[in-house]
């Protein structure tokens, strides 16, 4: 799913026109030269972090600069068809489209029914299998409204958008000390109102798969729709899976999934923003449509809540689909998580603790005698971009291939840095640590 909470921005200030000025912000009075407007915005460029690189570890769905051109390529050859008429006006849109569900809904072992929607990202695919959960619920009418959806400690903060515009009520579970769903909480917390639970593949926090399996019982058990979050993980899991690794059940062959949200801008590494929503079966799709004739223009409908979209993102996942095959997705899969590897055998080297046992890429570690949310400002600060924890406090890193090499040099600046702060050499407020979110708090209390 969207995970990146670097993507917070605090309400825009419109700036005030300056004397003389008719228009104020981009729109001058007169227009630039081209090559000005490129150098304006390139250095305005400059202030960004690199969204990948050897010391980035936030959010970075990195597989080689190859796929990088091969996305990107296809994405600005599409950019102007309008997806919302890939089946009129663009048809090669629809033909893509076509084959990337194909592809879908073979990797997840969906049965013949099934269907699926493509999104705009994880959010938006979240928010769609809430409002299809509801409108299920609806049409059964086997359930009390207000409706409710439970799900674990570390599910999506997008849930609870969702339930904010759709009128359902959030039960979010406690901390798990094994930072995964516990099912005899979320079991205990469903009641008739209760129309979803929810697991995720791995959650963002960290990268743990849930129990989705006792999910899928209390689910059978109950009546429930059971969503799996798999928008970050789910284009890495099918092919640690070929690769012979344990991974723990997940997808449609657990008969109690309903629905399935796979983010193919993450780690399918296409050009942001594509998710697509997999339904065990297609006929949940009338939940999500919206089909209306009753005005001069006539009929006007949707898939799902988009409208108009460039189809420039879906262009790119299927070219980086077409380019790495299955084959290529493995061996860069067997890649990256051989990068991973190296960095947790350094960190366990350094008295480091790796949180639970990470399915995917990313994990969460501490050490020893170290305050993680200090360590993770002082790498931050030495130039290493780590994300963190706040319950528990601890420093997240998402590895990509552009980490090859880069774990002895990166476990090194760790022991040197947690060792001064031991010591008391190092001090800070560790505030810095979690994003910007203690600024964006400030900010926000100042709007």
């Amino acid at each position: 799913m969207d995970s990146d909470k670097n993507s917070m921005q605090c309400p825009a200030v419109a700036p005030r026109a300056r004397e003389g000025q008719f228009m104020a912000g981009a729109l001058g009075d007169r227009g630039l030269p081209k090559e000005q407007v490129v150098e304006i915005y390139s250095q305005l460029k400059a202030q960004n972090l690199p969204t990948y690189g050897p010391r980035m570890f936030r959010p970075s769905y990195f597989a080689g600069q190859d796929v990088v051109n091969v996305g990107e390529n296809a994405f600005a050859a599409f950019v102007k068809e309008n997806w919302l008429y890939g089946r009129t006006s663009y048809p090669a849109l629809g033909e893509l489209e076509d084959d990337v569900l194909a592809s879908l809904l073979g990797l997840f072992h969906t049965p013949e029914r099934a269907g699926g929607i493509f999104t705009s990202g994880g959010t938006e695919s979240l928010l769609l299998s809430v409002k299809i959960a509801r409108d299920h619920a609806r049409s059964v009418g086997s359930r009390s409204e207000p409706y409710n959806l439970v799900l674990p400690q570390t599910g999506h903060p997008a849930f609870n958008k969702a339930a904010d515009l759709l009128g359902l009520e959030v039960r979010r579970a406690p901390r798990s000390v094994e930072c995964l769903a516990d099912p005899e909480w979320m079991e205990a917390a469903c009641d008739d109102r209760t129309v979803m639970i929810v697991g995720s593949a791995p959650p963002y926090p960290f990268g743990q798969i849930d129990p989705i399996e006792a999910l899928s019982a209390i689910a059978a058990r109950h009546r429930l729709w059971l969503h799996v979050d798999a928008c970050l993980g789910g284009m890495i899991l099918p092919f640690l899976e070929t690769l012979g690794e344990r991974v723990p059940p997940f997808d449609f062959r657990v008969p109690g999934v309903a629905s399935l949200s796979v983010d193919l801008h993450k780690y399918g590494y296409a050009a942001k923003g594509i998710s697509a929503l997999l339904l065990r079966d297609r006929a949940a799709e009338e939940h999500a449509r919206t089909v209306f004739a009753d005005w001069p223009a006539g009929l006007y409908a949707t898939p799902g809540i988009s409208g108009t979209r460039s189809g420039g993102s879906l262009a790119s996942a299927w070219a980086v689909m077409r380019y790495l095959g299955h084959s290529g997705f493995v061996e860069r899969t067997r890649e990256i998580m051989g990068i991973r590897n190296e960095f947790i055998a350094g960190l366990k080297a350094i008295q480091g603790r790796i949180l639970g046992k990470p399915d995917c890429y990313h994990f969460n570690f501490e050490i020893d005698g170290a305050d993680s949310l200090l360590l993770a400002e002082a790498l931050t600060d030495e130039g290493w971009i780590v994300s963190s924890t706040e319950n528990p406090g601890s420093i997240q890193v998402m590895i990509s291939a552009a980490h090859k090499g880069v774990a002895p040099e990166f476990c090194a600046a760790v022991k040197s840095l947690a060792d001064d702060i031991r010591s008391g050499r190092r001090k800070g407020t560790g505030k810095g640590a979690v994003y910007s979110k203690v600024l964006l708090k400030d900010q926000l209390e100042d709007v």
